[in-house]
Order: C-alpha cells, then sequence, then structure tokens
C-alpha cells in the first residue's frame, strides 16, 4: 500500500471516529436536557401540593402522591445514569434492591410499574432498566418461602 493511500485511510478513520463521539455526546446531552426537565416537573409537583393534586389518581392523598413521587424521582436519576452508561450490571442490581427495600420503593412499583414497562415498549435501554427494577421489586416481594408478602 502506498503512503499515500495509508495516510489517506488513517485520517478517514480519526474522522469517523470523531463524527461517532461527537454524535455519542449529542445523544448523551439531548438524553439529559429531556431528564432536567422531567425532574423539574417532579420537584415543582413535589414541592406544590395543590399542583400535585392535580395530577394525583381520584382515590389517593395528595401527601401519598407527593411521596410515590419522590421515588419516581430516584428511579428517573438512575435511569439516566443506566442510559448513559455509569450504571450497568451488579450496581444497577444493587441501586434497584435498594429502592425496593423502601415501603414506599414498593409502593411506587405496584403503583406504576406497569405504566413504566409500558413506556419502555420499543426502547431497549429503557426496557433493560425497567427489567431490572422489575426483578428488585419481584425479589423484594417475596419472603423466604417464595410467597408474595400481604
Amino acid at each position: 500500500m502506498k503512503l499515500h493511500h495509508a495516510t489517506a485511510l488513517a485520517v478517514a478513520a480519526v474522522g469517523t471516529a470523531h463524527l461517532v463521539l461527537r454524535e455519542r455526546h449529542r445523544w448523551q446531552q439531548n438524553e439529559i436536557a429531556v431528564m432536567r426537565n422531567q425532574l423539574d416537573w417532579l420537584t415543582h409537583l413535589t414541592t406544590h401540593p395543590e399542583f400535585a393534586q392535580i395530577w394525583a389518581p381520584k382515590d389517593m392523598a395528595v401527601e401519598e402522591y407527593i411521596k410515590l413521587l419522590h421515588v419516581n424521582q430516584q428511579i428517573c436519576a438512575l435511569s439516566l445514569r443506566h442510559r448513559l452508561g455509569l450504571l450497568r450490571g451488579r450496581r444497577l442490581r444493587f441501586c434497584a434492591d435498594e429502592v425496593m427495600k423502601r415501603e414506599y420503593g414498593l409502593k411506587y412499583w405496584a403503583a406504576y410499574g406497569s405504566l413504566r414497562e409500558a413506556e419502555s415498549d420499543g426502547d431497549g435501554l429503557a426496557g433493560d432498566f425497567t427489567d431490572v427494577m422489575h426483578a428488585a421489586y419481584t425479589r423484594a416481594t417475596r419472603n423466604s418461602s417464595g410467597t408474595e408478602r400481604p
């Protein structure tokens, strides 16, 4: 291979790598921006009960709904870390288990887990995250004999 061919191939490879990295960075920035909007909205609802009341299920007290929104904030933050590649494998399972060790983590997933599963349909990363959260919920709701908690 002639030197100028090898040089041209190297330049093309570096240019391609740069474009891939730039696109990945743009995707990450979009993910962060969308999540920031979601977290801001959740913060607004948790600090303004009169607005949370608008969104609360009719059969749920607003104070209870706000507690579930706090869990949603935590799950959203974990989801972003997962989407950015910062939380995978055993670390993700550990965090999911920690959420589900808490009463309101379990209540949140019981009430909204199916909604999160529906939202993740067709999104591989979201589906993987939701599967881990659901598995943590399942582990947390089973006692040592393998039966569901009341």
